[in-house]
């Protein structure tokens, strides 16, 4: 037990909290959740063995990998929570401050940062955009100015080319651009998957253009408009999304002109240039360097896997990791890519298999009391390998898709923006509480971002795989030349959509 005087606890104030776990339909025993804060995912070795010593200690050996880059830990016994937080603050890690105790809308705190997994190594990158995500943290962390908000804000940064970040889920996401000559940043403002007001919506494009100098003072002026202007009458209407369903863009933009104090550029190019991420193995912009992007389907990881991924990151890299916006993890700067991934499958990770074990992510849906088993990550790791051994990779690979599963509507898995998403609904059958999905198909982000249609309701988990598996089936056979399968739900009727999901093609 380690002793903590009163001097050593304050420190912990406004920077560490635990989040509660409650599900009275499958009883986990988990009374608390620790979400533990690594902005833009970066990690070394040395942290991510002392984050395996908790997990093992306190979380009964197993961890998940969040989609905005944290590790989070359930089973935490809130006695324990000031030695947790000691460890924490002896690596520089904090915590988010959960605020879904209290009824109001306060208590809100900037999120975890999610920048592109691997800003400084991407081939073609226009902007490394780690020195923000290192100002702004280390800004936000534990300052008392910024952690009464009316809810959560979500910042993203990438400069890749890609939306790896999924910037249109985020309150405000810088992306890199190039205008003329100049490479700077345009800003999405108010996405969010969530069900508060005004409901889930795509970032807005601002069509502005700021510069890297610039880029620090706009974002703190931006959340200072949040949590100045943004509703405080109920939780409902407290992020910052409804502020902006109430204010439009262009009263926004010239707040943001003022408390920034200058005129901000025009931009009017695209956005995101290409589609993708960054699976599997890639070369970096040092010569001879590589990436090992390491699949973590639904994000689970245990401290066993934790250490020996540390231990390669120290064997075959410089000792950085990356964690993933689709929760995998990544080992940068390797020579010797074969002997990694030879050194990987010995410890049952392959790097094999189609994109969809990077592209795929399912919520914590077991802790959170408002699912029941199958769980979200279960569900999603069973239909990626049921689709491998029934559909060739390649073919998995051209169709260019995504799978999200979210328990329930909360969306935590942002399903809305997947090619293929599951939202999960509790029904009640004979007095007894049964776990059913809808489908919806054809959302999407990057150079083209869209919201999925609802095609199907109260599918029962066992039959989520054949169905998809049949949508497949008819969209290779009905496919025009290259037609993405986004493209192809889009074109088709609700009508013929059900069919497809229904009744296998061939």
């Amino acid at each position: 037990m380690i002793k903590l005087d009163v001097d050593d606890m304050n420190r912990f104030i406004g920077r560490y909290s635990l989040g509660r776990d409650s599900n009275p339909l499958n009883p986990t025993g988990s009374p608390h959740f620790l979400r533990i804060k690594i902005p833009g995912g970066f990690i070394d070795s040395s942290q991510l063995r002392s984050v395996a010593d908790l997990t093992k200690t306190y979380s009964r050996g197993q961890a998940e990998i969040t989609n905005r880059q944290d590790i989070q830990l359930h089973w935490i016994d809130a006695t324990d929570a000031l030695e947790i937080f000691s460890v924490m603050d002896e690596l520089g890690f904090t915590t988010d401050m959960c605020g879904q105790g209290f009824s109001g809308a306060r208590y809100g705190d900037a999120r975890n940062i999610v920048c592109c997994p691997v800003s400084g190594l991407e081939k073609d990158e226009l902007l490394n955009g780690t020195s923000l995500l290192k100002e702004l943290s280390d800004f936000f962390i534990g300052n008392p100015d910024f952690q009464d908000m009316p809810r959560k804000f979500k910042f993203s940064i990438t400069g890749c080319g890609y939306d790896c970040t999924r910037a249109i889920t985020n309150d405000l996401s810088f992306v890199a651009v190039k205008k003329n000559d100049d490479v700077g940043f345009t800003l999405l403002i108010g996405g969010s998957m969530g069900a508060s007001l005004p409901g889930p919506r795509l970032a807005t494009p601002t069509g502005v253009f700021v510069q890297t100098e610039d880029a620090f003072n706009v974002a703190v002026a931006t959340i200072e408009i949040h949590r100045d202007y943004g509703s405080r009458e109920s939780k409902a209407k407290a992020r910052f999304k409804w502020l902006l369903h109430n204010w439009g863009l262009k009263k926004f933009l010239s707040t943001l002109e003022e408390k920034v104090g200058k005129h901000l550029e025009l931009y009017n190019g695209p956005v995101f240039l290409r589609d993708g991420g960054h699976e599997r193995i890639q070369p970096q912009s040092q010569e001879g360097y590589y990436y090992v992007n390491v699949p973590c389907i639904g994000g689970y990881i245990s401290c066993d896997e934790m250490i020996s991924l540390a231990d390669l990151a120290d064997k075959y890299g410089n000792g950085d990791l990356r964690l993933t916006p689709s929760q995998n993890l990544i080992i940068p700067n390797v020579e010797q890519k074969d002997l990694l991934l030879k050194d990987l499958k010995k410890i049952g990770i392959s790097i094999q298999g189609s994109k969809l074990r990077w592209n795929s992510m399912g919520c914590a849906s077991e802790f959170c009391g408002k699912t029941t088993t199958p769980h979200a990550k279960e569900i999603s790791k069973e239909i990626v390998y049921h689709l491998e051994r029934h559909i060739d990779n390649e073919l998995l690979n051209a169709a260019g898709f995504r799978i999200y599963v979210s328990g329930c509507h909360n969306n935590c898995c942002a399903n809305l923006i997947a090619e293929i998403g599951l939202a999960g609904n509790l029904t009640r059958e004979n007095g007894v509480m049964k776990q059913y999905y809808s489908i919806l198909l054809g959302g999407g982000f990057g150079k083209k971002p869209s919201m999925g249609r609802r095609i199907e309701e109260n599918i029962p988990t066992d039959k989520l795989k054949l169905m998809i598996e049949s949508l497949l089936s008819n969209y290779f056979e009905k496919r025009k030349t290259s037609e993405s399968l986004k493209e192809f739900c889009n074109k088709s009727t609700i009508k013929e959509l059900k069919l497809y999901l229904n009744s296998k093609g061939g």
